[in-house]
């Protein structure tokens, strides 16, 4: 004899199961509220401060970050470039040379404003645009702004795969991309990875564009959102030690420290 059941769940669990599957599925990171925080007083803090300290330590709260996010490969490739600009920096300067200070300057630059950087870049890997819409749109950023801010969210993976994309394509024509080809043949090398990445990055900006207005974003109705943000305590300790050294570049700026 055959049995048969009911096994038809309200669309409210079968919601709610894809959520937390999702959840789980998706890469440990900060709620998007704490991370944009957090990079605006980077961002503040780096202009305001050039003090080594603060920069040790914005550094040391991306490391951590990074690491809580699982991101560890991406940790030792950023700490590479890192070391990379300072060693070659401080190689200028001791060279006395007139000529490689502005190299040097140039490198310091950099250096000083790699860990916004690297704090920038983890937040676009591991946040999903989803999650950075709603919550732009919890803290009241208006529509056009909040747009601008996912297309541009968006557009940035995009156009690294582009960039990888056009250069395997090089790759099977025989057209390797190259420093030795770069510096030989440079505009051959500008036409044959430039121009189609640019046609290419054309066509994905109007794709964009189309999504954005076939989903409604115009629309003057409150959007809902498939995501649930949620601060944790790793936000709320991040948000804290950020906090802390924005203070303390503000009272080295100040003159008290």
């Amino acid at each position: 004899m055959a049995l048969s059941m009911d096994t038809s769940l309200p669309l409210s669990a079968v919601v709610q199961a894809r959520s937390s599957l999702s959840a789980d599925a998706a890469p440990r990171h900060l709620d998007p509220r704490v991370s944009l925080a957090v990079l605006v007083m980077i961002n503040v803090q780096m202009a305001l401060s050039q003090s080594l300290f603060a920069e040790m330590g914005v550094l040391a709260l991306t490391v951590a970050v990074m690491a809580y996010c699982r991101r560890f490969s991406a940790i030792v490739r950023w700490l590479a470039f890192y070391a990379l600009f300072a060693v070659t920096a401080q190689l200028l300067v001791a060279s006395g040379s007139t000529l490689l200070s502005p190299f040097a300057a140039s490198l310091l630059m950099y250096r000083h404003v790699l860990p916004a950087f690297m704090f920038a870049f983890n937040m676009i890997a591991t946040t999903r645009l989803g999650e950075l819409a709603c919550a732009l749109q919890a803290i009241r950023v208006p529509a056009n702004v909040s747009v601008a801010v996912c297309v541009a969210f968006r557009f940035l993976p995009t156009m690294g795969r582009e960039f990888s994309a056009v250069a395997d394509a090089m790759k099977t024509r025989g057209i390797a991309l190259t420093p030795k080809s770069v510096v030989c043949h440079p505009a051959k090398t500008a036409e044959h990875f430039l121009v189609p990445v640019i046609a290419r990055l054309g066509q994905i900006a109007d794709e964009l564009g189309n999504a954005v207005v076939v989903r409604g974003v115009g629309a003057s109705a409150h959007r809902t959102s498939y995501y649930h943000l949620r601060v944790r305590a790793i936000d709320v300790v991040c948000l804290i030690a950020a906090m802390v050294l924005l203070a303390l570049s503000v009272c080295f700026r100040a003159g008290v420290l």
